[in-house]
């Protein structure tokens, strides 16, 4: 197995020649954006190079390595240890500590933009109306899951933030078309996630994911997506960005329904007068 042995990317410029011409046009695709790549899941490098699923994982499997996320570790790993030599190459180039707050701001206005208000006033309507919401999430993302709880409780909203999986699942065995689930994931790709999300999918209940990527397994599975920018390799998971983003929706939502529930508000208010004797 090649794993950890030979540079990938040297080892698709040099020997790319010697692959059949479908191997050879995603090799060419991966040196022309390998950063791009590490951020990708299959199905959008397969819909960007223009070539099947299949022979994505064909392609993984001749350079040795088992799955996409495999290859793109490696590759993410070879980018970093570059660009960490250029770095120590450059003299006089003092180190700010401040330098993702561009990158914050910059994912915050693209979040922004992205942001369909017309799918967030059908996510408002379904979160008044749920019987039961149900918030899920794993690893970093789990941050942004946890806010979410806290503003829909704030509102007066029953919802569960189940943190152990198994009983996410168990929870999701019992919904039905009366309840919804909320789901974020940066890479929309994350197994146990997907699992609760296709058990709430049968029973009929409503799906809401907030994902990092425009195709990916949790948005096929939801009945509304929204997007949260996020700029995470396997590296670089569960990056600032990607929480920042994700907390910037759920607030996004907390907001339109203040604004538009009159009930809501009225919630709002209530938790805020209970709240504010234990200032000081």
């Amino acid at each position: 197995m090649n794993q950890g042995t030979t540079p990938v990317l040297s080892e698709l410029r040099f020997n790319s020649a010697n692959m059949t011409p479908k191997l050879r046009k995603i090799a060419q695709f991966i040196n022309q954006h390998p950063v791009e790549v590490t951020t990708m899941s299959v199905d959008e490098l397969a819909a960007s190079a223009n070539i099947s699923v299949a022979t994505i994982y064909r392609f993984c499997r001749e350079l040795g390595y088992q799955t996409f996320s495999q290859l793109k570790l490696a590759i993410a790993k070879e980018i970093s240890v570059e660009n960490a030599l250029k770095s120590d190459a450059e003299t006089g180039a003092g180190k700010d500590d401040t330098h993702r707050f561009p990158d914050y701001l910059k994912g915050l206005e693209a979040t922004r933009d992205l942001l369909e208000l017309k799918e967030i006033d059908k996510v408002a309507d379904l979160i008044v109306s749920a019987r039961r919401i149900i918030i899920v999430a794993v690893g970093a993302s789990s941050v942004a899951a946890t806010f979410m709880h806290y503003k829909l409780m704030r509102a007066g909203l029953m919802s569960h933030r189940p943190t152990d999986m198994h009983l996410a699942t168990m929870l999701a065995s019992n919904v039905d078309e009366r309840d919804m689930i909320i789901a974020f994931s940066a890479s929309g790709g994350t197994r146990d996630i997907i699992d609760v999300l296709k058990i709430g999918k049968r029973a009929k209940a409503s799906i809401v994911s907030i994902t990092g990527r425009r195709r990916n397994a949790v948005a096929d599975l939801s009945s509304h997506h929204l997007l949260a920018v996020a700029s995470d390799s396997p590296i670089t998971s569960g990056s600032g960005l990607s929480v920042i983003s994700q907390i910037s929706v759920a607030d996004t939502i907390y907001e339109t329904l203040y604004w538009r529930d009159a009930g809501v508000r009225k919630r709002i208010d209530l938790a805020t007068d209970s709240v504010i004797y234990k200032h000081i």
